[in-house]
């Protein structure tokens, strides 16, 4: 939701959304520019006096009093990013009122930037959070990288772009002037997408009564939701396509070695050892991993195979709490806002790959290197480079711009009747316009203002004539092959053919 603030007579700002200024704040960080705070506060001070106070200060019209801000009584991030937005896009001081030179400009708004930056930073961490189960998107991507999967666990409809050609190369930092995704109507499953076959269907998050809830006080699930889950995850093992050839671990962890040098029950442990480590995000106690060893001893004294009982104990992990919850688990006597190396590990993981920690990522929590800023900084830089950051663009830009109502868009039949052409498949390429301007952005590290007025887009043939009938000047490309969509990067031009507010998708919702 967009916050609007008046700073003056008939003139309403709108505030960027505070997805804006978190990266703002990344970026920020990542500069290296180190200047003290309160070497900045007289400067921005002075220009505040000589352009601002006179309207908006105690006495002035304006709504905002900035002599607050000017003396350093009221220093809110809100009000320091209000400020520094009208500054910045030069919608303060009115036209009619002395402009402030450009160097001036640069520089307050600068000075505004890391004054903004220390008030974040200073602001309190929020409370613990209760725990919060996965979604099917989150269950989904775990399972694989637990397991090493090289198919699809079961269909993922949301996820929206298919890709072709693997065009999604976070390392090379930059997009391909042409991509190839997926050509599904929206809402379908890709039927040739490698997947399990007979994996039973996630548990639904019903908003009903009788519906699942994904918030938790405590680290439990109801017998009903356990069965759910201990179903789906005997589906997943028991596929006839859960093999050698879909798991990378297979050999690891399904196979009783020949030559076996230690006891059997000694290889279980050490086994489950570092299985439940992955999967759970955090060392075993004895207690628990002892658990586990004697299920697996019990199987095979029944006279199952080593495979089966090993699979049978996997698709208990797969269904147990510590599994499915993402909580803290920092000891009951640290600090209530404090984070363990393991829980940050898993909150980096989930955020830019939803899905669980890599070995390389629970190993430096492990070592406890995740405290040094500088190791904390490279393997974000590492999870960046990967292509599990496609999750990321899957999911995070669908949410933010809420997208997913295309699917419940009904333009005018009569006006737009390309719109309803081959079962809604043009909503499918104006979902894709944004969503390919947000992975341009993010791998080739660009200006955060291309959000609002991009110099470019991805645009496929239809969209172009789309686009072509509203009188936009627009390239030609060549249409697209069957089971995919062609989309090219296109230079913009004007205000309305840049930038995620205008774009097809967005204006189609807002209409």
């Amino acid at each position: 939701m967009m916050k609007a603030t008046v700073m003056q007579k008939n003139s309403v700002i709108h505030v960027r959304p505070l997805f804006v200024r978190a990266f703002v704040l990344v970026c920020l960080a990542c500069t290296g520019r180190v200047v003290a705070v309160a070497e900045r506060l007289p400067a921005v001070t002075a220009f505040l006096e000589m352009h601002c106070i006179d309207c908006h200060g105690a006495a002035g019209e304006g709504d905002v009093d900035l002599q607050l801000l000017a003396s350093g009584r009221e220093q809110s991030p809100e009000l320091i990013e209000l400020v520094h937005h009208v500054i910045e896009l030069h919608e303060m001081p009115p036209e009619e009122m002395d402009q402030p030179s450009k160097e001036d400009r640069v520089r307050v708004a600068d000075d505004l930037q890391h004054l903004l930056v220390k008030k974040t930073q200073q602001s309190k961490p929020p409370r613990k959070q209760s725990l919060r189960r996965m979604n099917r998107f989150q269950y989904h991507n775990a399972v694989t990288d637990l397991f090493e999967l090289k198919c699809a666990v079961f269909a993922l409809p949301e996820r929206v772009a298919r890709v072709y050609q693997d065009y999604f190369d976070p390392a090379k930092g930059k997009l391909p002037e042409t991509v190839g995704v997926g050509n599904r109507p929206l809402g379908k499953s890709q039927l040739i997408e490698p997947r399990l076959a007979g994996v039973t269907p996630f548990p639904q998050d019903l908003r009903a009564e009788h519906g699942f809830d994904t918030q938790a006080d405590h680290l439990s699930l109801s017998p009903v939701l356990m069965e759910a889950f201990l179903s789906l995850g005997q589906s997943i093992v028991q596929s006839k396509d859960f093999t050698k050839k879909n798991v990378g671990i297979w050999e690891d962890l399904f196979v009783l070695p020949k030559e076996n040098l230690e006891t059997e029950s000694k290889l279980i442990e050490s086994r489950l050892r570092g299985f439940l480590t992955h999967a759970f995000r955090h060392p075993v106690d004895k207690k628990t991993l002892g658990r586990y060893v004697a299920f697996v001893n019990t199987e095979r004294t029944k006279g199952m195979t080593f495979e089966d009982a090993m699979k049978a104990v996997a698709a208990a992990v797969i269904a147990s709490p510590r599994f499915l919850y993402i909580y803290n688990a920092a000891d009951q006597h640290a600090a209530e806002n404090e984070l363990d190396p393991y829980s940050l590990a898993s909150r980096l993981s989930f955020f830019l790959w939803g899905s669980i920690p890599d070995e390389q990522l629970l190993s430096a929590a492990e070592a406890g290197l995740l405290d040094d800023k500088q190791v904390l900084r490279n393997e974000v830089q590492r999870m960046l480079k990967s292509k599990k950051l496609k999750r990321f663009c899957d999911a995070f830009p669908l949410q933010w711009l809420q997208l997913d109502r295309m699917i419940s868009a009904t333009p005018d039949p009569e006006l737009f009747p390309d719109f309803y052409f081959s079962k809604y498949r043009l909503s499918m390429h104006m979902m894709l316009e944004p969503l390919l301007l947000f992975e341009a952005v993010l791998l080739e590290n660009l200006p955060i203002t291309q959000f609002v007025h991009s110099d470019f887009t991805y645009r496929s043939q239809q969209l172009n004539k789309a686009y072509a009938e509203l009188g936009l000047e627009v390239a030609s490309a060549k249409p697209s092959g069957p089971g995919r969509l062609r989309f090219k990067r296109t230079p913009t031009k004007g205000m309305r053919s840049g930038g995620m507010i205008t774009n097809a998708a967005v204006m189609t919702m807002l209409s």
